[in-house]
């Protein structure tokens, strides 16, 4: 009757547990460099580009679903939907800090 080998010869393995440092272009540089740009809040021209754009994207998916392009447009309508929706939540959330400002 044979029996079977349960351990691992020594080192084996060892090699995908040691993995390699990270790569840089800059040697000197730190690797978690300080969070020096604060975020901004967007300007109003940018809020109106991306009201914009979504509106392109929403026009070119229903042009694609007359094509016949169920799988791209049917993506597309469920990223709308998703972007819909997490707007429809911050605005929830801004009404609430609203409302807990002015002591309601």
């Amino acid at each position: 009757m044979k029996t079977m080998r349960t351990t691992t010869k020594a080192g084996a393995g060892n090699n995908a547990l040691r993995g390699r440092k990270p790569r840089s272009d800059n040697p000197g540089a730190p690797t978690f460099p300080e969070a020096t740009n604060l975020i901004q809040w967007p300007t109003e021209k940018q809020i109106l580009d991306v009201s914009r754009k979504l509106a392109q994207i929403s026009r070119m998916g229903i042009r694609s679903e007359a094509n016949g392009d169920y799988f791209y447009s049917g993506d597309l309508a469920y990223q709308m939907h998703e972007i819909i929706l997490a707007t429809a939540q911050l605005f929830e959330r801004g009404q609430r800090l609203r409302r807990k400002s002015n002591g309601d």
